[in-house]
């Protein structure tokens, strides 16, 4: 291994995150891994990496690193306008940072997640079969100022390699999202249901374990015990004020709240890339075609 990157400024929030923890959610260990799949798996494309690597989940921005030794990356997702050496550089495309650099990502104005991503992935000590950061139970490393990020000596592109502009992900500030109902959607009134799919929700507030809506109240039948059940990354409840929470890639494995319904995989990625404030409109999806 080689050292990478010294943290010199740790940002909002960032986290190690390779493509999950599987084969453990039966012992309440959520599968955690990227929350914006599409970027992390296009990222790793543009660069060859093909295999389980890991990159740097950044929220928000904020971060300073210094390059510890010459090595090249791609930066994709939302677009937190790089820097190497003051120099503005292009998300989606491949640069190479030099011993001594200094890369500065700032404040995302669309979307909220990026990933810095070496050629090889950058190197933790994998527990139960992952380097994904699951921080609630003590699973990887904190990232914090000071923190040395390693690799591998990989020798560096014949060709500056990235994405077709259009086929780059746009992260709007409204999104409409798929949702399979759940068998417990007539636990609800029927007028706050219809409400639910027609109306829009406001992101309030929000981690990796999930995302608070705020929107038109969804109200129970009845007063009723639910028992807890099995949960999954886009799982929406409903806890007793009424409003959605969006379980995120972090999210519990088993929970009581009742469920409205599952986001389609396909369009987690929209939702993980939601700031405060933003909009997004539940469309139910027919599962019957």
């Amino acid at each position: 291994m080689k050292q990478l990157l010294k943290v010199l400024k740790k940002g909002v929030f960032c986290s190690l995150q390779d493509n999950g923890r599987f084969r453990f959610r039966k012992f309440g260990i959520p599968t955690a891994g990227p929350m914006d799949k599409l970027s992390f798996e296009l990222g790793k494309k543009i660069l060859g990496n093909d295999n389980n690597i890991t990159a740097l989940e950044i929220f928000y921005g904020g971060m300073t690193f210094e390059a510890l030794s010459r090595h090249e990356y791609v930066l994709v997702g939302a677009d937190m306008n790089a820097k190497v050496n003051k120099k503005e550089i292009e998300t989606w495309k491949t640069f190479i940072l030099n011993e001594g650099d200094s890369l500065k990502i700032d404040f995302s104005k669309q979307g909220s997640i990026a990933y810095l991503i070496p050629i090889g992935g950058f190197k933790e000590e994998a527990i139960l079969n992952s380097c994904s950061t699951y921080l609630k139970a003590n699973l990887g490393c904190t990232i914090q100022n000071g923190t040395i990020l390693y690799g591998e000596d990989y020798p560096l592109l014949k060709n500056r390699r990235g994405l077709f502009y259009k086929f780059i992900p746009e992260f709007p500030s409204h999104n409409q999202i798929r949702v399979v109902p759940s068998y417990q959607l007539d636990y609800f009134e029927e007028e706050d249901v219809d409400r639910f799919f027609t109306e829009e929700y406001q992101f309030t507030s929000g981690d990796r374990m999930g995302y608070f809506y705020r929107g038109p109240k969804l109200n129970m039948k009845c007063k009723k015990d639910i028992l807890s059940e099995p949960t999954m990354f886009g799982t929406i409840q409903i806890p007793p004020e009424g409003q959605p929470i969006i379980l995120m890639a972090d999210g519990q494995t088993v929970g009581g709240y009742p469920i409205v319904g599952k986001i389609l995989d396909e369009d987690l990625w929209k939702v993980a890339q939601q700031r405060y404030g933003d909009r997004i409109s539940f469309i139910r999806e027919n599962i019957n075609g």
